[in-house]
């Protein structure tokens, strides 16, 4: 009888409810996590829980998962030019029942919901049917979350294959297209708009706050692109992705800036000038015909990346001689040195991160020009792009007689570099095969470096006993710096697949 008691009280205390017990503060901040459906649903697990959803800190809205599956059964069913005139008939006349659907009521739910919200809302995302944009719902929307004062605001249209199916170009348009008076969106702090045909409206000086702006994969208009920068007051950090109706001449002109990254775009020449900016990623560019110019004289960090997945050429700060390629190369040996331009740039780096293939001997001279400028350089890292296809192997650099020291002498003979010398404390290499000039230039770093602690070399799955060996050997060098520790890192398949111990993945070479 007594151990039946005491498994019941062990029972009592495995099913009571530790989660009820929490302050509205940690409840809502845990709905916040959920989609907000998830979130409304706990309402229905007591008293205790009707409304700790609408204190939650952040609202995530996806339209096309909402009264599933009535919503998918009716697009499945229904004419989707019939839906967008329907949509566009709401916006007109937004009391008339005959256009109501059931995209409709999923968009009277976000709203209602909206309303509901009673605690303060840090951020809001949205993502939502063309038919929303058409009956201007999505506007409707940002303006409730402007009087909550949201901050942090994310709407993403969802790119559906039917509306691929609707002829009707200017329906099209419709769908897709997000009027936004200039004073609505720059009075988020960060907002983020993603597949729109943009057309901001009604610019003006007034009061605004926008300091953090994303635009992925959108139509706008070069000169509306101009005027936003132009107006936002207290924009710092600027996020371009796949906006390539700006044009084949992309011009960033901004007094206020401190942080932008571009990325997966396609350009012909690239402007910017931003003197306050402090850091630029640049990712996946392609600009083989045109050209790159910085106007940052206080740019602190430069990252220059590109996916070869993606791109078949390098990025190249042309007139910079940051990167290279056989078509900048040509274009450089015509046009010659910028130096004042390269000044303005490198000067102020604490940290450089680039695509470079270091096999190729015009890219060491265009690394040494760039570090010759740099005074303050701290970091510097390197993908080594190595099996680059038969593209870039069709001219060969290496026999360029511009490398009139030698071979692998091309360090060694050159005048000092400050920036190795003094400055120079973390080095990365990635993708690091173990080649001669690679090898001569991590020697020169561990016998010149006076202030260098770390040197780290992820070298390539395919590379070879022989090379990997002599790179070994270079840790019995004679090292200037007493802090210098050297990482070798085997390759990432070999990582994924087994871990990162360097020696077992040596035993494993040819």
């Amino acid at each position: 009888m007594e151990k039946l008691k005491q498994r019941k009280v062990i029972s009592e205390k495995e099913e009571e409810d530790f989660i009820s017990k929490l302050p509205d503060v940690l409840l809502s901040c845990i709905i916040s996590l959920l989609p907000f459906v998830e979130g409304v649903r706990t309402s229905v697990l007591s008293r205790r829980w009707e409304t700790v959803w609408k204190y939650s800190s952040h609202l995530d809205f996806d339209q096309g998962k909402m009264l599933k599956p009535l919503i998918d059964k009716y697009i499945q069913t229904s004419d989707p030019t019939t839906r967008l005139k329907m949509a566009m008939c709401r916006k007109i006349s937004p009391g008339d029942e005959r256009y109501f659907d059931t995209i409709a009521e999923a968009a009277m739910l976000i709203t209602s919901i909206m309303d509901n919200h009673i605690g303060p809302l840090k951020s809001c995302s949205i993502r939502h049917l063309v038919e929303s944009c058409a009956s201007g719902d999505v506007v409707g929307w940002m303006r409730k979350l402007l009087e909550k004062e949201v901050p942090e605001v994310s709407v993403e249209l969802e790119c559906f294959d039917y509306f691929r199916l609707i002829n009707d170009i200017v329906l099209m348009e419709v769908g897709c297209t997000l009027n936004i008076p200039f004073e609505v969106f720059s009075n988020f702090k960060v907002f983020k708009l993603k597949n729109y045909r943009f057309t901001p409206t009604h610019f003006s000086n007034s009061s605004q706050v926008l300091q953090t702006l994303t635009l992925d994969n959108l139509d706008i208009k070069p000169n509306n692109f101009q005027d936003i920068l132009s107006h936002c007051s207290s924009l710092e950090n600027l996020i371009i992705a796949r906006c390539d109706s700006l044009g084949v001449n992309v011009k960033i002109d901004s007094l206020t800036i401190k942080y932008l990254k571009i990325h997966d775009m396609i350009v012909q020449n690239l402007l910017i000038s931003a003197v306050n900016v402090e850091i630029v990623e640049i990712d996946s560019i392609i600009c083989d015909i045109g050209e790159i110019i910085f106007e940052t004289p206080k740019l602190q960090v430069l990252h220059a990346f590109s996916d070869l997945e993606k791109s078949k050429h390098f990025l190249s700060l042309y007139g910079n001689m940051v990167l290279g390629t056989t078509d900048i190369h040509k274009r450089y040996r015509a046009s010659g040195y910028r130096g004042s331009s390269m000044g303005s740039i490198f000067q102020n780096l604490v940290t450089l991160s680039l695509d470079l293939d270091l096999e190729k001997s015009i890219n060491l001279i265009a690394l040494y020009s760039a570090l010759k400028f740099c005074r303050r350089l701290m970091n510097l890292e390197i993908n080594n792009k190595v099996n680059l296809g038969k593209e870039n192997e069709t001219y060969d650099e290496n026999t360029d007689d511009s490398m009139s020291y030698g071979e692998y002498m091309f360090w060694q003979k050159m005048e000092p570099c400050e920036c190795i010398n003094n400055q120079l404390k973390f080095v990365r290499i990635k993708g690091y095969k173990g080649g001669k000039f690679e090898y001569e230039f991590v020697k020169y770093l561990i016998t010149n470096s006076q202030v260098i602690e770390n040197i780290i070399l992820w070298f390539v799955d395919d590379s070879s006993w022989v090379e990997v060996v002599a790179t070994i050997c270079l840790l019995s060098y004679p090292k200037i710096s007493s802090k210098l520790s050297i990482d070798l890192k085997p390759g990432p398949e070999y990582k994924k697949k087994y871990g990162d111990n360097f020696e077992k993945w040596v035993t494993t070479l040819k």
